[in-house]
């Protein structure tokens, strides 16, 4: 599970990737992509660490990748699409906008998709000029590469008309030939203005970009980086109720649709990223293995019905905890423990 980071440059993409992983931005790695871990701060594994008290309290949260790109440079492609090349491989893009210098930031994030249907287009036109060579051989695949140049060619007149193939709402079959080539236009997007803390988001780029959010990457870190009572001191002064660091880590997991369920006991409390709509076999895939394929039985608790009756004790008493089968739609916030003859 990756998110990468993106922007022109000077737009503090490098500072957010600091706040969301704690690692300093590495020089050596400017054009290589520097690659670092943002843990989800879930308070509800602390409450699970109060009801199953496991050795040392042990508790581990769920986390992603996050890649930070070189920024791409404003008002000309030149080798854009190459900065871009590096998180084709992600499964979201963070876009970080300037707020900061006086920038339109609906300019610049039309600019930025603009860079996106660039890279994209490059990409399957290449693809599509192979593919044309390939298909006047006639050779015994000729029929599979026909229908995938179809489909290519269909994608690139939607990127040359200026549409995302995200746009295109394209079926799983015919996502299956595109995924190799890790299409930008087709990867969800949060879009984050660093800016003052008090500036807000304005509505033209609400109206564009509906899940947007704005924080001042800078303050944030400073204030990450205070002892707690000295950071809400200050916070209560600047009049901040909600650091955004917390909401943008949660925005870019449900902009992957993924959702966390929890395994409690001896030797740890420990949230599992899982993409929303998988079945019990596939969660107990995330754990290892085998658990998948000696699969028998989930049971399961609800976190919020835990947390309605206090206690472990209380919830069995109530009948709360229930065993489903390999179909069942595994929910955010379940608690499972999985029996199998693995």
């Amino acid at each position: 599970m990756r998110a990468g980071l993106a922007g022109f440059t000077g737009g503090g993409k490098s500072t957010v990737f600091q706040l969301l992983t704690g690692a300093k931005p590495d020089p050596g790695k400017v054009f290589s992509g520097q690659v670092g871990t943002a843990v989800l701060r879930d308070p509800r594994l602390e409450r699970l660490a109060d009801w199953y008290k496991p050795r040392n309290r042990k508790i581990t949260p769920a986390s992603m990748e996050l890649v930070d790109t070189p920024g791409l440079i404003q008002g000309s492609h030149g080798d854009n699409p190459q900065r871009l090349a590096l998180i084709r491989e992600a499964d979201a893009l963070v876009v970080i906008l300037d707020g900061f210098s006086g920038a339109n930031p609906v300019n610049d994030l039309a600019a930025f998709r603009e860079e996106l249907l660039f890279a994209d287009l490059s990409v399957v036109t290449n693809r599509a000029e192979r593919l044309e060579a390939s298909v006047k051989k006639h050779r015994p695949d000729w029929e599979v590469q026909q229908k995938e140049l179809e489909l290519v060619q269909r994608v690139k007149a939607a990127l040359e008309e200026g549409r995302a193939v995200a746009e295109l709402n394209l079926s799983a079959e015919e996502k299956k030939p595109m995924r190799s080539f890790g299409l930008l236009t087709d990867k969800p997007q949060v879009i984050v203005l660093n800016g003052p803390t008090d500036a807000g988001v304005p509505e033209s780029l609400r109206a564009m970009a509906p899940n947007t959010l704005a924080l001042d990457a800078k303050l944030e870190l400073e204030l990450e980086e205070m002892a707690e009572e000295e950071r809400t001191a200050f916070m209560e002064d600047l009049g901040i109720t909600q650091l955004g660091r917390g909401r943008l880590i949660r925005a870019a997991y449900d902009a992957m649709g993924m959702i966390s369920f929890f395994t409690a006991g001896d030797p740890e409390v420990r949230a599992w990223n899982l993409e929303a709509g998988s079945n019990a076999v596939e969660a107990a895939g995330k754990i290892h293995t085998d658990l998948a394929k000696g699969f028998i039985r989930a049971e399961v608790l609800a976190y919020d019905d835990l947390l309605a009756c206090d206690s472990v004790k209380e919830a069995k008493a109530q009948n709360k905890t229930r065993l489903e089968g390999k179909d069942y739609i595994v929910k955010d916030g379940d608690i499972i423990y999985f029996r199998s003859n693995a």
